[in-house]
C-alpha cells in the first residue's frame, strides 16, 4: 500500500510498487506469522548534492572565500580614506632671520622659544636648516620654526 509523499507500508503478502500489486513469494514467511515494515522511498527526499565536496575541501573553500572577503573589505576601506584625521595638521610655517654680528645658536634659540625649551628649539633649527656644525655666521640666513 501506498501512502502519500514516497512512504512505502510493506508487509509480507502484498507489495505496492509503482501501480502493480505483487505478493511476496510463500516461502519467505512461515505459517501465520505476518511481519510489516514501513520504508521510506528515497527518490521522494533528494537533498541538494553539496557538489561533492568532502569536510576539508568544503572547510579549505570557507576560509578562501572569507580571507578574499578580508582583503577585500581593507582595500576598499583604504580607498575609503579610513584612518585619516578629519582635521590633518598644518604645514610647519618658519620665519627667515638673518645673524646678526654676536648672535649664537643658542640665544637666536632661547629667543625663538619663548620660555619653551631652548635645547628643543636648537635642534628643530639645526634640522631645519640642515647643519652640520652647530656654529652660525653674521649674515647667514636661518629658517625658525614658528
Amino acid at each position: 500500500m501506498s501512502v502519500g509523499w514516497g512512504i512505502n507500508i510493506l508487509s509480507n503478502r502484498r507489495s505496492n510498487v509503482g501501480n502493480q500489486i505483487r505478493t511476496f513469494p510463500k516461502h519467505l514467511f512461515a505459517g501465520d506469522q505476518t511481519m510489516s515494515a514501513i520504508a521510506l522511498n528515497s527518490t521522494a527526499y533528494s537533498y541538494p548534492s553539496r557538489a561533492g565536496l568532502n569536510r576539508r575541501a568544503r572547510l579549505t573553500r570557507s576560509l578562501v572565500v572569507l580571507s578574499l572577503s578580508i582583503v577585500l573589505g581593507a582595500g576598499f576601506a583604504m580607498k575609503a580614506g579610513a584612518g585619516d584625521s578629519l582635521n590633518p595638521s598644518k604645514a610647519p610655517s618658519f620665519t627667515t632671520i638673518t645673524v646678526a654680528p654676536g648672535d649664537t645658536l643658542w640665544s637666536i634659540a632661547s629667543a625663538a622659544s619663548h620660555g619653551g625649551d631652548v635645547r628643543g628649539m636648537a635642534e628643530e633649527i639645526i634640522s631645519v636648516n640642515s647643519l652640520s656644525v652647530p656654529d652660525v655666521k653674521a649674515g647667514q640666513s636661518l629658517r625658525i620654526p614658528s
